[in-house]
């Protein structure tokens, strides 16, 4: 590693990067309203209440299906073409969703959600966008700063999802309507981005199978595909169930949307540091770190259930899942070649979504009251499985790259 006063004025991260902050945040904020609403929705349209977080699934379904076919498009066309595309996502499904609500639409709605599942694929790899326009010595704090974006969705997301959630005589009809405004913003913004040429050697990719076969025989990706999908699978299964069973216990929407906006800073205030610490102590310590955050965040939650419970347990909850994820897309940068970079990063994202789209459905038990607890053994068990890979893949892993 390069000590920060050994660095050039070239290792210096682009001016450009914070434009892929903006737009992280403009995503997040979208993300955050959806949170707070889409069990909700769900709830209020499902002909069966165990269907309430089925929307959420959706949600996540659709970045599950679409991750790697925008990957491997991104490979293809570039990182701009996959933006604009993952935004026309976001305007078709937000329509969808709104139509839906207005209409009293379950299903409509579940379509809707998955349509904008492909805008948020799209968005995810804004952190890889980062690395590419940034020097080696700068990835993980690129990556972790774009990420950190994500604080402008923790102030703004809640807070107009309870503006919004009524503002047209329609409930939630104005909250999915004005994730085409945010949407829009996004692509303006990517288009500011010049992002560099694709690489040569992005023709002369392997075969989708040898080169998938060559990532899963290195114990690095595995790792960092694990830590990611435990991240997502984990904060997506506690995060989801909290607005619901905040319901339960009779606290009103406006604790549910102030518990979820402490848990986004929780989420992203780490960020903020994050890089250099995974620049100092490495992936796997931070990967460590994040995975005793969760556990933190599940023992608080067993102990009660006040309204300040599920916000010290949901700030853990963004905790673990910063250094997980940060450290978890850190080490993935190391593991592929430029060749093989459209596939590691989708088939890692899909399996990120993979494992948050089963979760969502977990977290559909929380909207009978004693299912919240079993969520949190769930999350330990999730979290017993990571220190387990670290300690056997731990040994086997080289940082140097792949082969």
């Amino acid at each position: 590693m390069i000590a920060d006063s050994q660095m050039t004025h070239s290792d210096a991260l682009p001016r450009s990067i914070y434009a892929l902050v903006l737009c992280q945040g403009l995503l997040l904020t979208g993300n955050a309203m959806l949170v707070s609403v889409n069990g909700l929705a769900g709830l209020m349209l499902a002909p069966d209440p165990r269907l309430a977080t089925l929307p959420v699934t959706c949600f996540v379904l659709g970045g599950a299906l679409s991750s790697l076919p925008i990957s491997l498009l991104m490979q293809r066309r570039g990182r701009a073409f996959g933006f604009a595309l993952g935004c026309v996502a976001a305007l078709i499904g937000a329509m969808l969703s709104a139509w839906a609500v207005a209409m009293g639409s379950f299903a409509l709605l579940c379509l809707g959600t998955a349509v904008i599942g492909c805008y948020n694929a799209s968005g995810q790899f804004l952190r890889f966008a980062a690395v590419d326009i940034s020097p080696p010595p700068r990835r993980a704090q690129a990556i972790s700063l774009v990420l950190a974006g994500g604080l402008l969705g923790a102030v703004f997301g809640p807070a107009l999802s309870k503006y919004t959630v009524n503002a047209m005589g329609t409930t939630y009809l104005a909250t999915y309507l004005s994730l085409i405004v945010l949407a829009v913003l996004v692509f303006a913004v990517t288009r500011t981005v010049r992002f560099p040429p694709l690489p040569v050697v992005a023709a002369e990719q392997p075969s989708g199978a040898v080169s998938l076969g060559a990532l899963l025989h290195r114990p690095g990706f595995v790792l960092a595909v694990l830590a990611s999908a435990s991240a997502w699978a984990t904060m997506n299964l506690l995060m989801t169930a909290t607005p619901l069973a905040m319901q339960v216990c009779g606290y009103p929407f406006a604790d549910a949307t102030w518990t979820l906006q402490w848990h986004m800073l929780g989420m992203y205030l780490p960020m903020l540091f994050s890089g250099s610490l995974i620049q100092r102590l490495g992936p796997l310590k931070v990967i460590a770190l994040g995975a005793l955050a969760i556990c933190a965040c599940s023992a608080i939650a067993l102990h009660g259930d006040s309204v300040n419970h599920f916000v010290f347990a949901l700030i853990l909850l963004g905790v673990g899942w910063s250094f997980l994820f940060s450290a978890g897309s850190t080490l993935l940068t190391t593991q592929h070649s430029d060749a093989e970079r459209g596939l590691a990063q989708g088939v890692h994202d899909a399996a990120m979504f993979s494992a948050m789209a089963l979760s969502s459905i977990l977290a559909g038990v929380a909207i009978a009251g004693p299912g919240w607890a079993q969520l949190q053994w769930g999350a330990l068990a999730a979290m017993g499985v990571v220190f387990g890979a670290l300690v056997v893949l731990g040994r086997k892993l080289s940082l140097r790259g792949p082969a």
